[in-house]
């Protein structure tokens, strides 16, 4: 229902509320979704836990659940867990009885009841007493898992009683290791006022809703469960016809959520009758005498993207010290200036040689002064190709000549972190809403990469969420290595600039993830990100 495949509409919760409802036509079918979602919770957060340690045999899990579906898809991810890890211990806490779930909650209690500890949580219970039950019921040993199924999207806010109690203690209680919530962390509506489920992941039931890359820290890191919601291989051409003529509007948007489907023509066998050059040359220019490993961590990024060749334009001093550290890599000894940065007035070495690339990143490392200012306008205002600006080439001079560049030049490709974002499109508050990222990409007709813990791309008329990655690339470097890799995606296919942008961006942060995983978040280098991604794209 919505193209391309690999991402999915940003929905408000209106929207997306009444989407569901056009394309789930019964009880039986809504429960089916259920199940599948539940299959889906329990496969995420155990791979999620793992950034934190190796999955125990003995799984110690506390859900809290409401009445509603929330709450069923909570209960169904954990007869998974306990289907999957016999050894597997769940504590529930419900706020009503049974008999007042909704149909299909009850139903998802039913199949898990007698083969968990269960607490009933009472009206007038306090902070305190739900504290002490917390205590008792593990015998303060604490929770690997905490799962959030207690409130809704549609609950009436402000939250009072025992539920606001719930939430509270629940969040004051320390042993826990990983917090996620079903599809909203409750309580969470948006208002900073409001008391909510603080959640290490939030895991989107379906369909991702715009509070769902809000950036709000309650949420946690955010992944999408397919439900299928926006499959129709499964389905017969008429009831297709139907649910499209129904829902099409209302998945209208210029906001999507990407999977990592988007890595699909990356995972396929490459052509036999091929060389180097079937798959691109990336120049990139970048480093300086005191900021060398920028550009080395660019340059390592790029020749594990796939590109055939890539060449580096480094100070004259480094260049042949990097050589010995990539020496897939072609370097170019460029003179300096007296400070260590590039000198302008060589900018002959990379003009005679620009034929041969087929994608240029300038940046990394290069050093902000008035010579590398002006290596980086002479770039864009002489190279065709598509450009991949990153860090010190993030200057308004720079920059303020794209809109002077030829109809018939490649795209610009900005590759800013938040604080750089502020600066190039004069914003005077942190908050950057989709609106102001459309407009300035759209108005200086560049691909923005806003780096974040959600990573948003634009190319000025829409804009692609990425949730892949988390606090393993809070480090020195990722940045770099991320530019690398979208210079290098881009020279193999620069006729398709911003898919190029999109496998990129989600390769880097499965491939953190994947090194989350395997040594934790903590203790590890940036530069480990690139031993993980001949596995993502192998399907690990």
């Amino acid at each position: 229902m919505h193209s391309p495949s690999y991402s999915f509409p940003v929905l408000s919760a209106q929207r997306a509320k009444a989407f569901e409802a056009s394309v789930v036509s019964s009880m039986e079918e809504e429960w089916l979704f259920m199940q599948r979602a539940g299959r889906g919770i329990a496969q995420q957060v155990i791979s999620d836990y793992q950034e934190l340690r190796p999955l125990p045999e003995s799984l110690r899990i506390l859900v809290i659940a409401g009445k509603g579906h929330n709450g069923g898809d909570a209960m169904l991810a954990c007869n998974q867990l306990l289907g999957d890890l016999p050894r597997a211990s769940v504590t529930l806490l419900t706020t009503c009885t049974s008999e007042s779930m909704k149909p299909l909650a009850k139903r998802a209690y039913e199949d898990l009841k007698g083969r968990v500890l269960e607490y009933l949580i009472s009206e007038d219970a306090t902070i305190e007493s739900i504290a002490a039950i917390l205590n008792q019921c593990n015998a303060s040993r604490g929770f690997d898992i905490c799962l959030d199924g207690l409130l809704g999207i549609g609950f009436e806010s402000p939250i009072r009683g025992s539920l606001k109690n719930l939430i509270e203690a629940t969040n004051e209680y320390t042993e826990i290791g990983l917090r996620a919530s079903v599809d909203m962390p409750s309580g969470l509506t948006g208002s900073s006022e409001s008391i909510s489920f603080c959640a290490d992941f939030t895991y989107a039931t379906g369909i991702v809703k715009a509070l769902h890359v809000s950036g709000m820290s309650n949420l946690g890191r955010v992944h999408l469960i397919d439900l299928g919601f926006f499959d129709t291989s499964a389905k017969s051409e008429e009831k297709v016809a139907v649910e499209h003529a129904k829902a099409a509007k209302l998945i209208q948007s210029a906001e999507f959520f990407l999977s990592d489907r988007v890595l699909d023509p990356v995972r396929r066998l490459r052509p036999a009758n091929v060389d180097k050059r079937t798959f691109g040359h990336l120049f990139i220019i970048g480093g300086s005498a005191y900021m060398p490993g920028a550009l080395l961590m660019a340059v390592q990024a790029a020749v594990r993207s796939g590109a055939g060749l890539v060449t580096a334009f480094a100070p004259a001093s480094i260049a042949s010290s990097l050589a010995a550290r990539v020496p897939e890599a072609m370097w170019i000894p460029w003179p300096e200036s007296s400070n260590g940065t590039l000198d302008p007035r060589a900018n002959g070495l990379l003009m005679e040689r620009i034929g041969r690339a087929t994608a240029l990143l300038i940046g990394p490392g290069m050093g902000s002064d008035r010579n590398t200012e002006m290596i980086a306008q002479e770039v864009i205002k002489r190279v065709d190709l598509p450009i991949v600006c990153d860090a010190d080439a993030l200057n308004n001079r720079a920059l303020e000549l794209v809109l002077k560049r030829s109809t018939r030049s490649g795209p610009v490709v900005l590759t800013p972190h938040m604080g750089e974002f502020m600066r190039i499109a004069k914003l005077d508050r942190e908050e950057v809403f989709t609106e102001s990222l459309l407009h300035y990409s759209q108005s200086n007709k560049v691909i923005t990469v806003l780096k974040g813990p959600i990573t948003q791309i634009c190319d000025g008329h829409k804009v692609w969420y990425n949730s892949f990655g988390g606090p393993v690339l809070s480090r020195g470097g990722s940045g770099d290595m991320l530019a690398g890799l979208i210079g290098g995606f881009i020279a193999q296919n620069n006729n398709e600039v911003t898919e190029s942008v999109l496998q990129a961006v989600v390769l880097h942060g499965q491939a953190a993830e994947y090194l989350a995983r395997e040594q934790g978040q903590v203790t590890v280098q940036t530069t480990q990100v690139l031993n993980f991604l001949s596995i993502v794209l192998r399907g690990g």
